[in-house]
């Protein structure tokens, strides 16, 4: 489905599209002009890159691009006239041949080649061994040849149908253009043991990069995906990792808490694997302390929402289907977020809402003041304590009670919710959408409220951390003081579909919120959906390429439209936290 024909051959257009394949954490990934990033590599394990790139010549001509010290030698893109994933395809011409490489990823890396014509090609492979959050100067990296190819210490790279060339070298300034704009490390050199060459009439040859004693290869999926759906679907894939779900790539290859239960009902429950949906369930109940879940493994127990977000899962977890069995497992552990959950050194009861410490919500930079009993927080809150009284459990105060001293965050003047009380801040930002998709809002403050986010938050890619106008505002990324201050989160929209439609929204006209992420699978991460987006236009992509809570909410957003439309109903927040609608 994504392809591209000439206008890939500029450096421009394509620096900035950038595929990845993953197998169980391990990823590979490059933008269509080559490492623009410390984190691309062609093999990368464990967060290490190990198999960074290749330069590559047909006849005599270059066709890879690279940077070094700032200066870009793109020329190889002249020879470029395609591409198309799934997997992904290069396609080039020189003096009369023509050439297709392919790039396949099992938790190996497998580049194939087809020449039809005459032709000869000169592989030169790149290597290092680093944290994808570093650079190396002059790494210790020697190479021993083999039949095939060569062995190092930490990555085997064999042919077939060519031969290896030993000729250590190095390749000095090697520069990462997206790092040095984020004003990170962006320089360093990368190692090669020689080079890989073929010629000859209609031939094919591959190279493959494997780690010694390494894990054998995962199962490949070659499905072609069809649609913007099945894209998603596929890309929902990459971030089920072992018994867990991870955040995003390249930059967030760990499990985070907060990400794994906004996440889990998009990525695994719209498509009913709730075998693998209970397998994360656990992983993260057998880590509860205190009545908190960790938002990052293995230690960090910050999040004042993981918690939550874990509540309200589990509540998905029922609507989709799951079975009652496992919900019976869950009951000790939401007996116990219940109990110790309101005393932890995170989150406080005060009266019947919820009081946080700084820097403990989503929004958890110092740039956004939080503490106190933040909108999102006691919303999931009043959730979390109507699940667990519908699942007969006892609860530290009345989910009605709660309700009524939640009346406090409404802002009759501005016609919206209050971010935070206690503190009172009536900045305008997203985080009250949650109060109306938990169903907390009577159907004026509905109205009125998704008026102003509609006017003043909503752009085609999500909604904005901070209303354009407000003190802080920033509409183009400017490092961590405008991640949520103005920048644009996708994630954001599947609570705003599920709010549109509990006050009745037409589910058609909703579908058309989503065009412009489809239409995003064929920028950034191909196929896949960034972590968040400048809040002025044109809202570029920023940010990680594929950011496991962004692809989950476009695809829950999609299903509870569809859900909607075949059911001819309104949707009523899981059930759970009920409303002022009457369903019929």
């Amino acid at each position: 489905m994504i392809g591209f024909g000439r206008e890939i051959s500029t450096y421009s257009c394509a620096k900035s599209k950038e595929f990845l394949l993953s197998a169980e954490g391990s990823y590979c990934s490059q933008s269509l002009a080559g490492n623009t990033r410390k984190y691309h590599g062609l093999l990368v394990h464990r967060g290490r890159v190990l198999f960074s790139t290749c330069d590559e010549f047909l006849n005599g001509e270059r066709i890879s691009v690279a940077s070094y010290a700032g200066t870009v030698q793109d020329k190889g893109l002249r020879h470029r006239y395609g591409f198309s994933l799934y997997p992904p395809r290069f396609f080039y011409a020189v003096g009369g041949a023509v050439l297709c490489k392919t790039i396949e990823f099992d938790g190996q890396c497998h580049l194939r080649y087809t020449l039809w014509g005459e032709g000869e090609l000169r592989i030169v492979p790149l290597v290092t061994d680093r944290s994808i959050h570093d650079t190396r100067g002059t790494p210790d990296i020697a190479g021993r040849p083999t039949v095939t190819g060569v062995q190092m210490d930490h990555l085997t790279l064999s042919g077939d149908g060519c031969t290896f060339t030993p000729g250590p070298n190095w390749y000095r300034n090697v520069w990462y253009e997206e790092d040095f704009a984020r004003g990170f490390a962006c320089q360093e050199a990368l190692y090669t043991p020689g080079c890989f060459e073929t010629r000859g009439r209609n031939w094919s040859a591959s190279l493959h990069a494997a780690v010694p004693g390494g894990e054998p290869p995962h199962p490949s999926d070659h499905r072609v995906p069809r649609d913007p759906l099945s894209c998603l679907r596929t890309a929902a894939r990459d971030f089920l990792v072992g018994e867990t779900l991870i955040a995003g790539y390249h930059w967030f290859p760990e499990s985070w808490g907060r990400d794994t239960f906004v996440s889990l009902p998009g990525l695994l429950l719209t498509q009913e694997m709730f075998r693998e949906a209970e397998v994360v369930f656990r992983y993260f109940a057998r880590r509860m302390k205190r009545g908190l879940i960790p938002n990052r493994i293995p230690d960090s127990y910050h999040s004042s929402d993981a918690t939550l977000w874990f509540v309200w899962a589990l509540g998905e977890y029922e609507r989709y289907g799951g079975r009652r069995a496992f919900i019976a497992e869950m009951k000790p552990y939401l007996e116990e977020i219940m109990a110790r959950y309101g005393e932890s050194e995170i989150a406080s009861l005060d009266g019947d809402l919820i009081r946080v410490t700084p820097q403990s919500t989503w929004m958890d930079t110092a740039w956004t003041p939080r503490e106190g009993k933040p909108v999102e927080i006691n919303a999931l809150w009043i959730h979390a304590l109507t699940y667990a009284t519908v699942c007969d459990l006892e609860t530290p105060v009345r989910p009605q009670s709660a309700r009524r001293s939640f009346g406090r965050f409404w802002n009759e003047e501005k016609g919206y919710f209050c971010d935070r009380i206690d503190p009172v801040d009536t900045t305008l930002r997203p985080n009250q959408i949650f109060a109306l998709s938990l169903g907390l809002a009577n159907p004026e403050q509905e109205t009125r409220t998704l008026e102003v986010i509609r006017k003043h938050l909503l752009t085609p890619y999500g909604l904005r951390t901070l209303a354009p106008g407000e003190p802080g505002y920033q509409g183009c990324y400017a490092g961590d003081a405008s991640y949520h201050n103005g920048s644009v989160w996708p994630w954001l929209l599947g609570p705003y579909v599920q709010a549109s439609l509990h006050a009745g929204g037409n589910p058609n006209l909703l579908r058309i919120l989503l065009q412009p992420l489809f239409t995003h699978l064929y920028d950034a991460g191909l196929g896949t959906v960034s972590e968040y987006f400048d809040g002025d236009p044109p809202h570029l992509p920023r940010g990680c390429i594929a950011q496991a809570w962004s692809v989950a909410e476009v695809l829950r957003g999609h299903r509870l439209i569809e859900d909607t439309i075949g059911n001819n109903t309104s949707l009523n927040s899981s059930g759970l936290a009920g409303s002022y609608h009457d369903p019929s």
